[in-house]
């Protein structure tokens, strides 16, 4: 079960360099194809930590093309993760396990949010037996960040964007995520997050695997998931997922998932907007994508994320080395 002090430090060998703890957000303004993510990983112990928060608009295909890219290393690592400011102009507040505030001024001048972070079902601890019915296929084979201490959570955004000048009012139901623990990132392994939000009545997010096959990304098998319902969470049982791509970024995606009680859910997914994320961790890249989701003939908004290693990355795509 998830509390609200597993937002803050956990405890830990102060001895252990690789002890890391992240915490992650993403956020969507539909109606203009935008799509926005913030990262922070710590090393409580080396006193340091990473930050990227990253905004495209539509298609971005390269990193230049990103509208709002700002990732630096080695900011001092904050003593409350819970409640912290960053030199890079991000402050972040959990006032409890459901509640998260987040605030940004780049320092450049051209991006700013403001955001309120809702959950809309209690937070998932997915290594908890009492949480998740599948904690026995929870663990994400050779991807440690979803590996140790590790919470996901779906919540409803609200505040406002700023970007170059433009003010973009955010309203939209996305996932967050924070993980603790050892930690050696080096890139040999990927997964992929996925969230779909229709309406009150049907949200759902779960994890699967990822694989290569003739360059192509081959999704399996199903870790663990949830739907929320008006409030409630219950566990999906079963999901795969199939999709077409250009380059690396998911231009069409069709879900099949069914719950504990049985029922079965098709969801097909046209993305809106879609970009490579190369620096929200040296070792990983990620490749995100706005999805419009269709299911029994209900309209939503939310995301897929493909976190590739960057070792996984050319063994699965490098002309030498692909299978």
């Amino acid at each position: 079960m998830i509390k609200a002090e597993d937002y803050k430090f956990h405890d830990r060998d102060p001895k252990d360099r690789t002890w890391t703890e992240t915490l992650f957000v993403i956020f969507s303004v539909p109606e203009a194809g935008i799509s926005a993510s913030t990262y922070v990983l710590t090393r409580p112990n080396l006193g340091v930590c990473h930050s990227s928060i990253e905004i495209h608009k539509g298609f971005s295909f390269h990193p230049w093309q990103i509208h709002h890219l700002d990732s630096q290393m080695h900011l001092p690592c904050p003593e409350n993760y819970a409640d912290f400011s960053l030199e890079n102009g991000l402050t972040f507040k959990a006032h409890n396990a459901r509640d998260l505030d987040f605030k940004y001024q780049s320092l450049d001048g051209n991006c700013a949010y403001e955001l309120t972070y809702r959950s809309i079902c209690d937070p998932i601890d997915p290594h908890d037996a009492k949480d998740n019915p599948q904690v026995g296929s929870a663990k994400v084979k050779g991807y440690d960040g979803w590996n140790t201490g590790h919470l996901e959570g779906k919540g409803h955004v609200t505040g406002e964007l700023m970007l170059r000048g433009q003010k973009y009012k955010i309203d939209c139901v996305e996932g967050t995520n924070k993980s603790w623990g050892p930690r050696n990132d080096w890139g040999n392994k990927g997964a992929t997050w996925v969230h779909i939000h229709l309406d009150d009545d049907f949200s759902a997010f779960f994890v699967l695997g990822v694989n290569f096959k003739n360059k192509e990304m081959v999704y399996g098998p199903f870790n663990y998931g949830y739907i929320a319902s008006k409030g409630k969470r219950r566990p999906i049982v079963s999901a795969s997922m199939t999709a077409q791509r250009l380059d690396m970024l998911v231009t069409r995606a069709t879900v099949e998932l069914t719950d504990d009680q049985g029922k079965t859910y098709v969801a097909h997914g046209t993305t809106i907007a879609g970009a490579p994320w190369y620096s929200f961790n040296p070792a990983s890249a990620g490749f995100q994508t706005l999805m419009r989701w269709e299911c029994d003939g209900r309209t939503g908004y939310s995301h897929i994320a493909d976190f590739c290693g960057m070792g996984f990355l050319s063994q699965g795509m490098a002309d030498e080395f692909a299978e």
